[in-house]
């Protein structure tokens, strides 16, 4: 683990190659962060130190391009280094930062996290690149919450420091399209003109704002609406059919709307889980052809839009799993983005893009979804996995997902630390010891300089436990859903559920001796760790419920009042939830997870019922 007074142990990423030097440089107000040729990107590199080492160490450094004295400066050098690459060296007498411009930020970076409030700096040379060229994170905006666009530039600022040089805002139906407003109506979607705001912003800090927009399956949001159904594969109104005639010129009208308000040379036209693929309008066909041709037909042609709007295509690569043979069917210049979720997946299956000659991408994600804060023993074995396999078999880039399944009830806050083990996973070291990391994430992620955040997160990370399996989500989250108490065909475990309660307690009690940093995602953690107590109480409430004799005993009258006090306490969580839900984000789509608060909460007030009518 990282010693309290170790920096160069505590940088995030951690760099690939380092050399402690004797000694220590000691900044005060008389340095000076001299720019070496006055470049722009020397410019904008000394202008984020400043500001950085303004909030590392109350330093407010001059930048000059002539230096007042040979010595007591930090110098910026704008080099023709390898892509995003940058040498630091740091020692008594002052320090030099070369690389090219996007280095030189990542250096600034590091920098800054060597410095102590006081302003010592450790000496030190820092020789660092990535492993990965193309680092990604995609947000979910699409399952109940678009975030306000402030959380979205808070978003990137954190992204550029961690590394990150991508992200994906993951769109089915939240943009305001023109020529089809009743697309967005309704879902807080982003204009044209925000996206453009965004996207300036993105480029500001460094990172690529790719757009994302679904193109095949997950298209339920639009084939729902009258005017649009007549596009649907089939009745679940699930994918939208290559065979209908008004498909194409609808899915060109929303790309030509779309894409453009981006710089970036990317679209991701996500084309995943058309599950209805050759079940309804495309059956004939899928029969003659088979399905795989249906799929890369469908995709070839959409790709040919998006290539005539100057992009390059890309698409998420689970349907060729399924469908080998759609592989071999697809335009080549499609980029492919492998995903699976789960931490016993077969990473080393993008061997076949590899042996293909394909361009790929290995996705992994948060696990924060439909659960109320992620489950870490998937998510950071998934993440090892598929940043191990990205860099085993030559792929371009590794994608870190976060989406909101069933109503985005899960709060962002928990996703932090998953992200920040991609971003170390992707810059080069998927292998670091989690107490390490939980360190480095506590002081420059949670700006936790006590280092309870990071053991916090992977502590409350790991309660899920309720004695029944639950694929794709936290069994805790489940029973804090309940809304069947007798019926439910997920029956929880006493004995599981008590080991859970006492380790939540346990770790309720040091966050109160403890705490947890002021501000949002603190308070986010704290809602989900008040919200998992409140699941396992529930959980061992119900099993009570379900063993009651109905006799009107004492005991069933005690279990009443029990009921009903879970019931006041998740109906002020809900409250909660809302309150922290409307601080980064749109009121729009709030109602599908409020819809799950009330109905657990009714389900707990009908159990009380019965009780006391008995």
């Amino acid at each position: 683990m990282a010693r309290p007074d170790d920096p160069v142990a505590r940088l995030l990423p951690s760099p690939r190659r380092v050399e402690r030097l004797p000694g220590v440089l000691r900044l005060d107000r008389g340095y000076q962060l001299v720019l070496d040729s006055g470049s722009p990107a020397e410019r904008r590199a000394a202008a984020f130190l400043a500001g950085r080492l303004r909030e590392r160490a109350a330093l407010d450094l001059a930048v000059t391009a002539a230096p007042a004295t040979p010595f007591g400066n930090v110098v910026l050098a704008e080099t023709d280094a390898d892509p995003e690459s940058f040498e630091l060296r740091v020692d008594a007498a002052g320090a030099r930062l070369q690389g090219d411009p996007a280095g030189l930020r990542y250096g600034a970076e590091a920098l800054a996290q060597l410095a102590a409030p006081d302003g010592r700096v450790p000496s030190v040379r820092v020789q660092d690149a990535p492993a990965l060229r193309r680092r990604g994170f995609l947000l979910d905006i699409s399952r109940g919450k678009v975030p306000r666009p402030e959380t979205i530039r808070w978003l990137l600022g954190l992204l550029a420091r961690l590394r990150y040089n991508e992200l994906f805002l993951y769109t089915e139906h939240t943009f305001q399209f023109e020529k089809h407003p009743e697309i967005g109506a309704g879902s807080g979607g982003y204009s044209a003109a925000e996206i453009r705001k965004l996207d300036a912003w993105a480029r500001g800090c460094g990172v690529e704002l790719v757009p994302c927009l679904q193109t095949f399956g997950h298209f339920r949001r639009i084939l729902e609406k009258a005017p649009y159904r007549r596009l649907a594969e089939s009745g679940r109104l699930w994918s939208v059919s290559p065979e209908a005639p008004g498909t194409y010129p609808l899915l060109q009208d929303m790309l030509g709307e779309y894409l453009p308000n981006f710089a970036s040379g990317w679209a991701h036209l996500n084309c995943d889980e058309p599950v209805d693929l050759g079940k309804g309008l495309s059956s004939a066909r899928a029969g003659r052809d088979g399905p795989a041709a249906v799929f890369a037909g469908h995709v070839n042609r959409v790709a040919g839009m998006v290539r005539e709007l100057g992009k390059r295509p890309m698409i998420w690569a689970d349907v060729i799993a399924d469908h080998p043979e759609a592989l071999d069917l697809l335009d080549p210049s499609i980029t492919l983005a492998d995903w699976w979720y789960e931490p016993d997946h077969d990473f080393d299956r993008v061997r076949r893009f590899r042996d293909a000659g394909r361009d790929f991408l290995t996705v992994a994600g948060t696990s924060s979804w439909t659960s109320l804060f992620p489950r870490l023993d998937t998510s950071l074995p998934n993440i090892r996995g598929h940043a191990r396999a990205a860099k085993r078999f030559g792929a371009s880039g590794f994608i870190v997902t976060d989406w909101g399944d069933g109503g985005h009830y899960n709060l962002f806050g928990g996703s932090l630390f998953p992200i920040a083990a991609g971003a170390e996973a992707a810059w080069g070291n998927e292998d670091r010891p989690e107490e390490e990391l939980a360190a480095a994430f506590s002081e420059h992620v949670a700006a936790d300089a006590s280092g309870f955040s990071g053991e916090f997160a992977t502590r409350l990370g790991r309660l899920h436990d309720t004695g029944f399996p639950h694929f794709n989500h936290s069994p805790l989250k489940t029973v804090f859903f309940e809304t069947r108490p007798r019926r439910s065909a997920q029956v929880p475990a006493h004995e599981a559920l008590e080991s859970t309660l006492a380790a939540l307690r346990r770790l309720s009690a040091e966050t109160e001796a403890r705490g947890l940093p002021p501000g949002l995602p603190g308070e986010e953690w704290r809602f989900a760790l008040d919200a998992s107590l409140l699941a396992a109480e529930r959980g061992l409430a119900t099993l009570r419920f379900r063993q009651s004799e109905g006799s009107g005993s004492p005991d069933d009258r005690r279990l009443a009042g029990e009921l009903a006090a879970l019931a006041g306490r998740q109906s002020e969580l809900a409250r909660r939830f809302r309150n922290l839900w409307l601080r980064a984000n749109r009121p729009e789509g709030i109602e599908t997870a409020q819809k799950l608060f009330r109905d657990a909460v009714r389900a707990l007030r009908r159990a009380s019922r019965s009780l006391e009518r008995r």
